[in-house]
């Protein structure tokens, strides 16, 4: 049961792990972004800058939110997860409990025979 509980858990945060990095755009699919974005609303060369940066500040703000974000579901999936093993942990406990409680039930008190009656 624990080496179950202790697996999950690994697989748990390895998927964690993974899902906690946000694709980041790279200069060049922003930079062509840009310039198809320039190109169908024809601006002029000094508006070329202005959009630049609007373009580049908004995509700063975009992944900002984004890391943020994943931040809350990653640590809301991590608290499910952490309450799910020790509700298991527990109930394994109480599972050990009752089987000893059995037992000593089953020493204390002999079954007897139905044939004896």
């Amino acid at each position: 049961m624990r080496i179950t509980i202790i697996v999950c858990a690994v697989i748990v945060l390895g998927l964690l792990l993974a899902t906690i990095q946000v694709p980041i755009l790279d200069k060049d699919t922003i930079n062509k972004a840009i310039d198809d974005a320039i190109s169908e609303i024809k601006v002029t060369p000094e508006e070329k800058n202005t959009v630049e940066k609007a373009v580049l500040l908004t995509v700063r703000e975009l992944e900002k939110g984004q890391r943020r974000r994943l931040m809350f579901l990653v640590s809301a999936y991590l608290i499910i997860w952490l309450v799910f093993m020790l509700y298991l942990l527990r109930m394994g406990k109480q599972q050990l409990s009752l089987d000893q409680r059995i037992l000593q039930l089953e020493q204390d008190a002999p079954i007897q025979s139905e044939d004896s009656s």
